[in-house]
C-alpha cells in the first residue's frame, strides 16, 4: 500500500517551482483522428464502440477544451465504400465543449478505413514549425492497402515537432497492434483498451503524455504533505465496474510512467488491469546452426498464436517485414513467427515476456537446388523445351506427390529446405518424361543432371512414298497398348516421344491410315504414312484403339497371337539391356 498512496504524488506533486513553469507553459495543439469506420457499430461489452467513444471523448472535452487547442478529424462516415471519406470537422482551437457533443453525435460510422490518408490529413492542419499532437482512435489497422507507418515516418521527418499518439478500442488487443509504429516513429503514445472504463483510462494516459516533455527526466517525489498541482490531464471518474485495459508506452514519452499512476490513484476497488508494455523484439535467420547469417531475400510473417474464433479459424496475421533482420514491438503474449527464404521457411512459436529486448533466431536449414536436362547426346535441352516439377519424397495412397514448385526453370537455384525430394522433368509436350528422386543438404547447392532420352518425331501424310505433306490431317499417336499419347492436326506435326513402340493413325478425307514404328533413345526420325497402302478397316481401326488385354501370367503368350508368338508391334523386353532412363546424375556442389 505504501507504493500505491506515494504515486499520486509522483505524478502530480512536483515541487512549487516546477508546477509553476508548467503552468506558465501553453498546452501543445492537438487534433483527434476518429475511426468511424463500419466496424465501430460493432460493440466492447454491452455497447457499440462508437457510442463508448463518443461518452468518453464528450467528458473529456468538457474538461480539457476551452484549455487546450483541439481539432477533429473523422474517416469512414459519409461514404460506405471510399478510400477517399475523411473530413475535417474542426480545426485546432474550434473544437469546444459546447459544440462538442452535437458534432460527435452527427458521425455515424459507414465506410472503410483509410488510416494512413487521415493522419496525413490531420498534420496538414497544424501550423509550420508548432508542436502538433495527433491522437488516434481507431479499433484495427488501415483497410485501403496503405502503409500507415510509412506515412508516419514520412511526416515525423517533415514535422520534427509532430507526435502521433494511439488509443485503440477492441475486443481483442491484437486488431490495433499494428497501429504501435505510429507511435514509436514519432515519439508518441500507444495504448489499448477493451472495454469503457479501459477505454476512458487510456484517453487520459494520452493526454497525460502530451503535457509531458518529449524527454522528461525523473521527478523527485516531494513530501507527502505537499499540496499535488492541479492537472492540466482531463479528469477520470471511477468507473461503473472492473475495466480491462491493455496500455501500453512507447519511445518518447515521459520516464514517468504516466498511464499506471493515473490507474493507481483510482480507488482500489476495482483496479483495472495493469498496463501491458509492448517488447522489442528482432529476428535474424542463419542458413545452418552455426552457419553465416542471411542478408537478403526474407519474408517475416508475424502471426497471432491463437486462432480466430469468429472468422475462418485461421491464425490472424499481425505484421509482415521484409528485413533481413526485422525489429518491432510485441505486447507479452505468443506468437507464429514465419521466416521465408525462396521455398524455404521455418515456423517457430515464441513467448515474449515483459523486460528487456528479445532477439529470435531462426536456424532454416536451407539448401540450393540446381536442374539441368540433357539429351542422349551429352548435348543440354532446350530451355523453352524442357519442365520441371518439384515433388514431395512422400505419396499418397493413389501414387500421387505434392508440388512443391511447378515449372522450375533450368539452371537457376531454388532455395529449398534440406531434405528429399522427386523431381519429374518432361522433355517435349507428350510423354517423354522422367522421375528421379534427390537429396538437398543443408548449406550447399545440389547439382541434378536428369538425362532424357526422348526422340523428335515428325509425322507425315502423304500419297506415295517421298511424296508432299498433305494438309488438313487430323493425327493419334498411340503406344503399344493402346493409349493415346497426343493429338493433333497439321501437315507436318513435331512431337518428342520417350524412346517405345508406337502406332499412328492419321485421318484424311474420311478414311483412316496407319503405321506402326519403333522409337531408339535420341533418334530423331520422320514418320511417314503412305495412301497408297491402303485405308484401315473399322475392325482393324477398334483393334489399333481397343487392343485386347495381355494374356494372364502363365499362358506362354503375347497380345495378338498363340503361345510363344509375336505380333511384330510389342517389343520383347531384353532383361540384359540398360535402362533407357538412366534417371539424375548427383553431385552436391562444395
Amino acid at each position: 500500500m505504501r507504493k500505491l498512496l506515494l504515486l499520486p504524488v509522483l505524478v502530480l506533486g512536483a515541487a512549487p517551482a516546477a508546477a509553476e513553469d508548467l503552468a506558465a507553459s501553453a498546452p501543445e495543439a492537438a487534433v483527434i483522428v476518429l475511426d468511424a469506420s463500419k466496424s465501430m457499430n460493432d460493440k466492447v461489452g454491452d455497447k457499440a464502440k462508437m457510442d463508448t467513444v463518443r461518452r468518453a471523448l464528450a467528458k473529456t472535452i468538457s474538461a480539457d477544451a476551452d484549455a487546450r487547442s483541439l481539432g477533429l478529424v473523422a474517416f469512414g462516415n459519409g461514404k460506405s465504400a471510399s478510400c477517399t471519406d475523411i473530413e475535417a470537422l474542426a480545426e485546432p482551437g474550434t473544437l469546444k465543449s459546447a459544440t462538442a457533443t452535437a458534432l460527435l453525435d452527427g458521425i455515424q460510422p459507414k465506410g472503410k478505413a483509410p488510416v494512413a490518408s487521415a493522419i496525413g490529413a490531420a498534420a496538414m492542419l497544424g501550423g509550420s514549425g508548432t508542436p502538433l499532437n495527433i491522437i488516434l482512435i481507431a479499433d484495427g489497422g488501415d483497410s485501403c492497402d496503405a502503409d500507415p507507418c510509412a506515412t508516419a515516418e514520412t511526416l515525423k521527418h517533415k514535422h520534427k515537432d509532430l507526435r502521433i499518439h494511439v488509443v485503440g478500442l477492441s475486443n481483442k488487443p491484437v486488431d490495433v497492434q499494428p497501429l504501435a509504429c505510429l507511435a514509436n516513429t514519432t515519439g508518441g503514445k500507444f495504448v489499448a483498451a477493451t472495454n469503457g472504463p479501459g477505454f476512458e483510462i487510456a484517453l487520459g494516459a494520452v493526454f497525460a503524455a502530451i503535457d509531458a516533455p518529449a524527454a522528461a527526466t525523473t521527478v523527485t517525489a516531494p513530501p507527502a504533505a505537499t499540496t499535488p498541482r492541479t492537472s492540466s490531464a482531463p479528469a477520470i471518474s471511477r468507473p461503473s465496474g472492473p475495466g480491462e485495459s491493455a496500455v501500453s508506452k512507447s519511445g518518447g514519452s515521459s520516464s514517468v510512467n504516466t498511464a499506471e499512476s493515473i490507474i493507481a490513484v483510482l480507488p482500489p476497488a476495482p483496479v483495472p488491469t495493469p498496463p501491458a508494455e509492448p517488447v522489442p523484439v528482432s529476428f535474424h535467420a542463419l542458413v545452418t546452426e552455426g552457419g553465416p547469417r542471411l542478408r537478403s531475400g526474407l519474408i517475416w510473417r508475424i502471426y497471432s498464436a491463437k486462432t480466430d474464433a469468429e472468422g475462418d479459424g485461421g491464425f490472424t496475421l499481425i505484421s509482415t517485414h521484409r528485413e533481413a533482420a526485422p525489429a518491432t514491438t510485441l505486447l507479452p503474449g505468443e506468437y507464429l513467427v514465419n521466416a521465408a527464404y525462396g521455398l524455404s521457411n521455418l515456423t517457430k512459436k515464441i513467448k515474449v515476456e515483459s523486460g528487456d529486448t528479445q532477439d529470435e533466431a531462426f536456424i532454416l536449414n536451407t539448401g540450393g537446388l540446381t536442374l539441368k536436362a540433357i539429351l542422349a547426346s551429352g548435348e543440354e535441352c532446350p530451355e523453352s523445351e524442357v519442365e520441371f516439377d518439384i515433388q514431395s519424397d512422400e505419396q499418397d495412397q493413389f501414387g500421387k506427390r505434392d508440388t512443391i514448385l511447378a515449372d522450375a526453370k533450368p539452371n537457376g537455384v531454388v532455395r529449398l529446405n534440406a531434405g528429399a525430394y522427386h523431381i519429374k522433368s518432361l522433355y517435349g509436350d507428350a510423354n517423354a518424361n522422367v522421375g528421379v528422386n534427390v537429396t538437398v543438404e543443408p548449406g550447399r547447392i545440389t547439382q541434378a543432371t536428369i538425362k532424357h532420352t526422348g526422340a523428335k518425331i515428325t509425322f507425315r501424310l502423304v500419297q506415295s512414298r517421298g511424296g508432299e505433306a498433305l494438309a488438313d490431317t487430323k493425327w493419334q499417336v498411340l503406344t503399344s497398348a493402346g493409349d493415346n499419347v497426343k493429338s493433333n492436326v497439321g501437315a507436318l506435326p513435331t512431337h518428342i516421344l520417350a524412346a517405345g513402340s508406337y502406332a499412328v493413325v492419321a485421318e484424311h478425307g474420311g478414311l483412316s491410315y496407319s503405321r506402326k514404328f519403333s522409337i531408339e533413345p535420341g533418334s530423331d526420325k520422320q514418320i511417314e504414312v503412305a495412301i497408297d497402302d491402303g485405308p484401315l478397316s473399322a475392325e482393324a481401326l477398334q483393334a489399333l484403339l481397343d487392343p485386347p488385354e495381355a494374356p494372364r501370367p502363365g499362358t506362354g503368350g503375347l497380345a495378338g497371337e498363340g503361345p510363344g508368338g509375336f505380333d511384330g508391334f510389342s517389343k520383347p523386353a531384353d532383361p540384359n539391356a540398360p535402362l533407357l532412363n538412366p534417371g539424375a546424375l548427383l553431385r552436391p556442389a562444395r
